[in-house]
């Protein structure tokens, strides 16, 4: 159990690996890229990996925290892929974002071709929080599985809730989107109201805390919206690549999501414009008139 394999070191994977090698798993880690693995050649109880399929040969447990649901198809049925090695008691726990109905048939067909288990669980909190093990994560799967990946889950989460079969965690972390998504184009819309009337934004967490304005959201990006602290701690275009996938499941369903499909627009216009990768704060841009992205 102490012995694990992660696929997925970018700004998210970075952070929970560093997290789970500080409480002595040994983990085989791995990313496409390899210069983001530099960070972790001096970490003593972490293997540095080349080759995905090798991971699921040494490893039961193996923790994917990727970009977009293209990458874990690629990490799971590619040529290279986990499907090659994995077996009865390989369990995948995904940490990434992905569409829920292709993490449905991911889950399904991974177990009809070599009887591994899947449990999505998807996260919301930042790197910051994941290498403090205070993630908030939305589970998916078979309760006897999940009940095996429970103390890996523990580890990195302040809370972990359990919500039902293969893909309900990816549904609920699309509800957790709309609600922290559209926070972002609604408290850069704040700030710059406030910046046009000459008022301390400075001052507005703390005056706004103890009212219904008060969240978490005006305590942490707030004041990066009015510094303009564009540092990413997760990128602009990830938080499009999420409203898309809020869209296309809310089609799916013919339900309305107006606030998400303007918030989506706002984001399709900065990525467009901006060729920086910059944090999501950054959508305050869209607010200044002055602003040349």
């Amino acid at each position: 159990m102490n012995n694990l394999g992660f696929i997925g070191v970018g700004l998210m994977g970075l952070s929970l690996v560093k997290r789970l090698s500080y409480l002595d798993y040994k983990i085989d880690a791995y990313d496409k890229d390899i210069e983001k693995l530099e960070p972790l050649k001096k970490i003593s109880n972490i293997r540095l990996n080349q080759n995905v399929s090798e991971i699921s040969k040494n490893n039961d447990i193996i923790i994917l925290c990727l970009d977009k649901t293209d990458s874990v198809k690629e990490v799971i049925f590619g040529k290279d892929g986990i499907v090659n090695n994995a077996h009865n008691n390989s369990i995948i726990l995904d940490l990434s974002t992905t569409l829920a109905n292709e993490t449905i048939n991911f889950a399904n067909q991974l177990n009809k071709k070599t009887g591994a288990s899947w449990v999505d669980a998807p996260v919301s909190g930042g790197p910051d929080k994941a290498l403090e093990g205070n993630l908030a994560i939305m589970v998916g799967g078979d309760e006897k599985v999940v009940e095996i990946v429970k103390p890996i889950l523990e580890a990195i989460s302040s809370k972990f809730t359990y919500f039902g079969v293969s893909g309900s965690g990816q549904i609920v972390k699309m509800i957790n989107q709309i609600i922290v998504l559209n926070n972002y184009t609604i408290l850069a819309e704040a700030a710059s109201f406030a910046k046009a009337w000459n008022v301390d934004a400075s001052k507005i967490p703390q005056a706004l805390s103890d009212g219904h304005a008060g969240s978490n959201l005006l305590n942490d990006l707030f004041p990066r919206i009015i510094n303009r602290d564009f540092e990413p701690k997760g990128y602009a275009s990830q938080i499009l690549k999420d409203l898309q996938m809020v869209s296309k499941l809310a089609n799916s369903k013919n339900t309305p999501t107006p606030m998400s499909s303007l918030t989506k627009q706002l984001f399709t216009i900065l990525v467009n414009k901006s060729k920086e990768k910059l944090d999501g704060t950054s959508i305050v841009k869209l607010f200044d008139l002055k602003e040349n992205i």
